[in-house]
């Protein structure tokens, strides 16, 4: 029969081989946490590269309604209108590049918006028939809250995009 374990060891050889496997495991570990910090942060990396653009556009329609918010939106005069146009473009393509993100809420409030705008003549229009003030008020009053709505959800996508980025 032969035996399983030998119970006699040569002199020092343990000494050897536990020093070698502390320095071993210490060594593995090292690796490990090295190599996953590396993965960690390329796959960073990535999604920051990633969202970046949604990012930018998100923060160009921004600065878009703040100029849009000075003043109330005439068809034809307002010139952000036409930005607003290009803006929400490219929120749309953000939207399909990232569905997991609320752009398809942020383009709805400014087609609510681009919908709400007053008409060309609404000054001579409002002169020959008062009556219509209302519903030039009302209008305005829409913009408005179309507006804060589409800064609300632009925020609101920033914030997730930052806290993508950040982890």
């Amino acid at each position: 029969m032969l035996p399983l374990a030998s119970s006699t060891t040569s002199p020092g050889a343990g000494d050897f081989s536990s020093s070698w496997t502390w320095g071993a495991v210490i060594a593995l570990v090292a690796l490990v946490v090295s190599t996953w910090l590396v993965v960690h942060h390329r796959h960073r990396d990535q999604t920051v590269q990633w969202h970046q653009p949604d990012y930018d556009t998100a923060s160009d329609a921004l600065l878009v309604l703040n100029r849009l918010s000075l003043t109330t939106a005439v068809e034809g005069v307002t010139a952000e209108l036409r930005e607003l146009v290009d803006v929400v473009s490219r929120l749309r393509i953000a939207e399909q590049r990232s569905p997991e993100l609320p752009f398809g809420v942020i383009v709805a409030e400014l087609e609510g918006y681009r919908a709400n705008v007053l008409p060309q003549n609404h000054a001579d229009r409002l002169a020959a028939d008062e009556s219509l003030l209302d519903d030039h008020l009302a209008l305005a009053r829409v913009q408005g809250i179309r507006l804060e709505a589409a800064r609300t959800a632009i925020v609101h996508v920033q914030r997730k995009i930052e806290k993508r980025t950040r982890n």
